[in-house]
């Protein structure tokens, strides 16, 4: 009796386990979105799951009995009978083939069919076990895929002719440039009357070819610029200069050119240093390029004004005149390499338009924007922004006398420099006594110096750190500029890694290496721009003045012509907003405007603006074009400024 009750417990125990595994069956059956199927060895249905009968628009068991012939058009069922068919004669499945198929709403998609055998329990094939999967999707990224492939080797084919032809404008610029200076030279020569007097007519001649000899070099020169911009081959080499003292140094023979032809010329600069680290050279060449067509495209007459203001990180150069102007469809083409936008036909105005493309690409390279605002028959306004550089002078007498006797004995000098900017406002904001943050950077200071002390062998390395003024440096005497570099960057990372380990947030630095060469002296006074250049600069997100977050609204403007206009937002700090907005504005309008600062729309800000810098967004057609604009704050209140401080610190906000 004993042995009759376990053996019924045992049997109801199995009976539970396959229950269990019925239901896991049926649920895998039931809720799979692959269509699954079973077939006997006819070819007909035995067992279906929802997903298949789903997709014929019937019930599961409204289909057992039938076979494809029933349900699909005859040439589509003939296919998958012939696959069946081979499947259970062979015994050999067929795994994930890969068929279009229209689905009985009519959808035209792709599927991956499986079928294996399917056995009794004495080894005989009796049907067919078939899962089908929509793969509509996956077909789908595979042309994509395939179509990227197509077009990315289509880009590396056209960059690889566009580098062939940059490459092919470089060297026929080189090989022209060389023979064109000695006619120039040749022509020149007879000329002046080196070789002997030449007539009246003689002299007009040839001093028609030195004018267009001239004109010639500029061509080349302007071709060998694009090309080097294009194959990304312009090297930069910046130095530390006053741009008030590079725009002064070329005004003299400006101001000459400019009343040859009855134009007035004149320049207004802020007061004071205005220091920036440019490729002097080439920032050169955007001024006396900009200069040379405001001269060239204004009428006797005209006044043009070259103007330099601060902005709050930025340094605006302005080139202003009152010429022919550009009108409104000509604008977007302004930049655009080898266009012409003026209808002025002489001589000395053609060229192949690659002069402003080149100020273009400059400027960009320097980290600036340029644009251009005109009106024909008004007059022109061309400005380009520089990042500005703050600089104190970190070092006394003491210090000065020992890196002059370096110089004396002819070793070189590496000067490597940090300035935590914006000190004053730095202080009040974090909870850490600034000293004790400084006592923790001599730390940092000393060993990166240990370091450098082991690499150079050099026991004279002086190190200098003020906590009132947030400076720090270290004097490398004898350092080579791969060397001066990696300090830079070691001393940069080092503090940048101590800020984030200790959430000091909203940290903005500069880190410059500055060389003297051997045999060149201080000054009593402090650095001279010209006895020194810059090796490396590493300025980024950190050289704001102010903080900034995203944020993304609607801003209304109030223009002073009455107009109101509505832009989007990108970012926002307490010194001012940028945004995108349809409408090109003039540089320094001053408008109103107005918006919610919050998500919730409880705190608006009222105040005013000024536009201090553009950039267009893109080439489209006029209806569609758009633009990037600067705004700095006017007069703003310490309640707005103290509400706008306390969202950027808090979170990034969209409404």
């Amino acid at each position: 009796m004993h042995k009759m009750i376990s053996a019924n417990k045992s049997k109801n125990i199995k009976f539970v386990e396959f229950k269990n595994k019925y239901h896991l069956l049926k649920e895998l059956m039931d809720f799979i979105p692959d269509v699954i199927y079973f077939k006997d060895i006819k070819g007909r249905f035995i067992m279906v799951n929802q997903a298949h009968a789903k997709g014929l628009g019937v019930k599961p068991e409204a289909l057992v009995g039938k076979t494809d012939f029933d349900l699909f058009l005859k040439d589509r069922a003939k296919v998958m009978a012939e696959d069946d068919a081979r499947v259970m004669t062979t015994g050999k499945p067929i795994i994930d083939k890969v068929e279009r198929a229209t689905r009985a709403d009519g959808v035209d998609n792709y599927v991956s069919t499986t079928k294996i055998p399917r056995y009794n329990h004495n080894g005989k094939i009796v049907g067919l076990i078939g899962i089908t999967r929509d793969i509509t999707r996956r077909m789908q990224f595979e042309r994509l895929r395939k179509d990227k492939i197509s077009i990315e080797k289509k880009l590396e084919s056209l960059e690889e002719i566009s580098a062939m032809k940059s490459e092919f404008v470089s060297t026929v610029s080189h090989e022209l440039r060389t023979p064109l200076a000695v006619i120039k030279q040749l022509v020149a020569i007879v000329y002046n009357g080196v070789v002997g007097k030449i007539s009246f007519k003689q002299k007009e001649a040839l001093g028609k070819a030195l004018v267009n000899a001239d004109r010639l070099m500029k061509i080349i020169n302007d071709l060998l610029d694009i090309s080097r911009i294009e194959r990304n081959t312009l090297k930069l080499r910046y130095t530390l200069v006053d741009i008030v003292d590079l725009l002064k140094n070329s005004a003299g023979y400006f101001i000459k050119l400019a009343q040859e032809k009855n134009i007035s010329l004149r320049y207004s600069y802020p007061k004071g240093v205005v220091n920036v680290f440019v490729d002097v050279d080439r920032i050169n060449q955007v001024v006396v390029n900009l200069i040379n067509n405001a001269i060239k495209f204004s009428t006797e007459n005209s006044t043009i004004k070259v103007e330099v203001k601060i902005l709050e990180s930025k340094i605006r150069i302005g080139v202003i005149d009152t010429g022919i102007g550009i009108s409104k469809a000509d604008l977007p083409w302004v930049f655009k390499k080898f266009t012409q936008v003026s209808k002025i036909v002489s001589a000395e105005n053609r060229g192949l338009g690659l002069g402003l493309s080149i100020c273009k690409q400059l400027v960009e390279k320097h980290k600036g924007e340029i644009w251009v605002e005109s009106k024909v028959g008004v007059g022109s306004k061309f400005y380009f922004t520089l990042l500005r550089f703050y600089t104190i002078d970190m070092l006394d007498k003491n210090v000065k006398d020992r890196i002059n006797s370096l110089l004396k004995n002819g070793v070189s000098v590496h000067f490597v420099s940090l300035l935590i900017l914006n000190y004053n406002e730095f202080k009040k904001r974090i909870k850490t006594e600034p000293e004790a943050i400084f006592r923790d950077l001599r730390v940092i200071l000393d060993l990166i110096v240990k370091k450098v002390r082991f690499r150079l062998g050099h026991k004279q390395i002086m190190s200098i750190i003020d906590s009132k003024t947030g400076k720090l440096s270290i004097v490398l005497p004898g350092a080579t500029n791969s060397q001066a570099l990696n300090i830079s960057s070691m001393l940069k990372h080092k503090i940048k890694q101590y800020f984030i380990n200790n959430k000091i947030e909203n940290v903005f630095i500069s880190i410059g290496s500055l060389s003297y060469p051997k045999k060149v002296a201080l000054h009593e006074d402090g650095f001279s721009s010209s006895r020194f250049s810059i090796k490396e600069i590493y300025v980024g997100s950190e050289m704001r003045y102010y903080k900034r977050m995203l944020f993304e609204t609607k801003i209304k403007l109030h223009l002073p012509s009455g107009e109101e206009e509505s832009a989007d937002s990108i970012d926002i700090s307490e010194g001012g907003i940028c945004l995108k907005i349809n409408k090109l504005l003039k540089t320094d309008m001053r408008l109103k405007l107005s918006f919610y600062l919050s998500k919730n729309k409880n705190i608006i800000i009222l105040t005013k603006a000024r536009v201090t810098w553009i950039k267009e967004m893109g080439l489209l057609p006029e209806e569609k074009r758009s633009y990037k604009v600067g705004l700095e704050f006017v007069n703003l209140s310490d309640k707005f400024r103290r509400i706008i401080r306390r969202e950027v610190n808090g979170q990034f906000y969209k409404n």
